[in-house]
C-alpha cells in the first residue's frame, strides 16, 4: 500500500487547517529541541554577567574614598611599626628596660634577652616574631606596680609568659619589705 501524491494533496485540501497546525507544531518542537541547549547557555551567561556586575558595582562603591582609606591605613601601619623592636638591636632594646627602671625606681637585678626571634622555621611565613626577655627587679610594692604598669602601657607590644613575685622583710624594723619580681616576657618585633 503506497500513498500517492494525489492522495496527499487530497488530504491537505480536505484538512488544510489541521495540516498547517501539524506542520507548525512539528517546526516548533524541532526549534524548541534545538534551542533548549542554547537557553541553558544563555541563562548561565546571564547569571555570570549579573554576578560580575554586582562585583564591579561593589568595587566602585568601596573604591569611592580609597585614597583616604589608604592614607589612614598607612598612618596606622607606621604607628604599629614604631611599636616593634628589632631583635638584632640588643643595646637599644635593653635601653628600653633601663629607662623603665629609672622612671619607676626599681633596681634591676638581671636582664637577659632569651631569644632573638631570628630565623623562623622552614615554610613559616611569619612577618613578626616574639623577642624573649627575662627581667628580675627589686623594689617596694609601689615601685613594682609602677614597673609592671610601664611595661603594660609601654612603647612596645608585649606578651607575658610567666611571672614570679617574692617578698623579703625589710633590713631594719619599720622599713617596707623588699619585693622581687621575675618576669619572662616577649616583645613583638622583627628578627
Amino acid at each position: 500500500m503506497s500513498i500517492t501524491p494525489k492522495e496527499i494533496l487530497a488530504f491537505v485540501k480536505r484538512y488544510p487547517v489541521g495540516v498547517v497546525c501539524g506542520l507548525v507544531g512539528v517546526i516548533m518542537l524541532a526549534g524548541l529541541y534545538l534551542r533548549s541547549d542554547r537557553a541553558d547557555d544563555l541563562s548561565d551567561q546571564s547569571k555570570q554577567l549579573e554576578e560580575q556586575s554586582k562585583k564591579i558595582l561593589g568595587e566602585i562603591r568601596n573604591g569611592a574614598n580609597i585614597a583616604e582609606q589608604y592614607a589612614a591605613l598607612s598612618a596606622k601601619t607606621k604607628d604599629l611599626d614604631s611599636r616593634l623592636i628589632r631583635g638584632s638591636e640588643r643595646a637599644l632594646n635593653q635601653r628600653y628596660f633601663y629607662r623603665i627602671e629609672s622612671d619607676t625606681g626599681v633596681k634591676e637585678v638581671n636582664l637577659q634577652q632569651t631569644s632573638s626571634g631570628a630565623e623562623p622555621g622552614k615554610g613559616d611565613k611569619r612577618l613578626y616574631c616574639g623577642i624573649g626577655y627575662s627581667v628580675i627587679v627589686t623594689g617596694d610594692f609601689r615601685q613594682i606596680l609602677d614597673f609592671v604598669g610601664k611595661i603594660e602601657s609601654g612603647q612596645y607590644f608585649y606578651r607575658l609568659i610567666s611571672a614570679t613575685v617574692s617578698r623579703k622583710a625589710g633590713d631594719t624594723p619599720g622599713t617596707a619589705p623588699v619585693i622581687t619580681l621575675s618576669l619572662n616576657i616577649e616583645l613583638l618585633g622583627l628578627p
